[in-house]
């Protein structure tokens, strides 16, 4: 199934399902319609018909966001077409809602897994944990160990944005391209002061500073996920002071960037396919969640599902660089150096750095040769 495909439907699908929540007293769990999974479904290895297996999400916000919830979202979808599974799920904005949800999903002894989409929901399913041991959790996005019904999966999270700081770096030199200019300057909104966060910032800058030790990155904290406004702002900022190229990890704070890019004909780059913009992305930073999710499941239904924390990158498929619907036309020469760094990781030749803090030192020890 297309993914861009997948997160432009979401809003049809919502009408499909019945009610599971405690999120805010409001309608915002579905089920998914049983009759979309594939007509035969084979055994799994476990011995079980995949068409009999029911799993649980909550998710951290609402769909349409065209980003982290609605790639969530996509996942669950890819793992009912593909596995046959059925699945429910929650949309809760507040944290103080997390615990309940996750609750009523692990009470209904329903479900193989219990799902909760963000590195933020750890503590409640530590507290789920303990008290239904036989009900296995999953936290995705983030970290947590030392209990055997828990995993948790994520990305290495400097590999989503590596790639993308790597050809920043090169366009913000480069005359070739339309809207660089010529100050060697970046920017990046941060969405929260969070480990995922800085984490992943800390890899567009390395990535920069990997191919350009003298680039200048302009950095702001939006302090969420859902704020275009701050967005703007701050790739406003950036632009002023004399960026070219604006990244973020801060959710829809993309959609004021991309603003911002427009009035000031400059580039902004996204977290999502579906996010990207034809004529100002110069890229997508990936992180497919959608797959992370699936692989998980299919971990599950496959009876291979093991606890504690796993985290993924380039070289599994999951965190990569991504030019669909993107009109930006890349130089041959600098797409080589893209993909020669692309297999450096691959190769484990080169880590990016994790924190903020680590980036002055790694650029001194770390610098791009063919």
């Amino acid at each position: 199934m297309n993914k861009k495909l997948i997160l432009i439907s979401l809003a049809m699908l919502l009408s499909f399902g019945s009610l599971l929540t405690a999120c805010g007293g409001s309608s915002s769990t579905s089920s998914t319609p049983a009759s979309s999974a594939p007509a035969s479904a084979a055994e799994t290895p476990a011995g079980r018909d995949p068409s009999t297996l029911k799993y649980a999400i909550m998710f951290t916000g609402s769909l349409g966001d065209l980003g982290f919830v609605d790639e969530g979202y996509a996942g669950m979808l890819l793992a009912q077409e593909e596995l046959g599974i059925s699945f429910d799920y929650a949309e809760c904005k507040a944290p103080s809602d997390y615990e309940p949800q996750l609750r009523l999903f692990a009470e209904s002894g329903e479900y193989e897994l219990v799902m909760a989409h963000g590195s933020n929901t750890a503590d409640a399913i530590e507290v789920l944990a303990k008290e239904y041991p036989e009900q296995r959790f999953c936290v995705i996005d983030g970290i947590l160990d030392g209990y055997d019904n828990v995993s948790a999966v994520g990305a290495r999270d400097p590999e989503q944005s590596f790639l993308s700081g790597v050809l920043s770096g090169l366009v913000t030199l480069d005359d070739r391209m339309p809207n660089a200019n010529k100050e060697n300057v970046l920017g990046f909104a941060i969405g929260m002061d969070s480990p995922v966060s800085r984490s992943t910032a800390a890899g567009f800058i390395s990535g920069a500073r990997y191919v350009n030790p003298e680039v200048e990155v302009i950095t702001a904290f939006v302090g969420g996920y859902r704020d275009p406004g701050k967005g703007k702002e701050i790739a406003m900022m950036a632009y002023g002071r004399g960026a070219d190229i604006v990244s973020h990890n801060a959710g829809s704070a993309i959609l004021g960037i991309f603003q911002a890019a427009e009035e000031m004909g400059r580039y902004g780059i996204g977290t999502s396919i579906a996010s990207a913009n034809a004529e100002y992305s110069l890229c997508t930073s990936l992180k497919n969640i959608d797959i992370l999710i699936k692989n998980e499941i299919k971990s599950d239904v496959d009876g291979e599902w093991i606890s504690g924390t796993k985290k993924y990158g380039i070289k599994e498929g999951i965190c990569d660089i991504d030019f669909t619907g993107i009109n930006a036309e890349i130089p041959a020469d600098l797409m080589e150096i893209v993909m020669d760094v692309r297999q450096h990781v691959i190769d484990g030749k080169v880590v990016p750095a994790y924190d903020l803090p680590e980036i002055e030192e790694w650029t001194k020890n770390n610098q791009y040769k063919k």
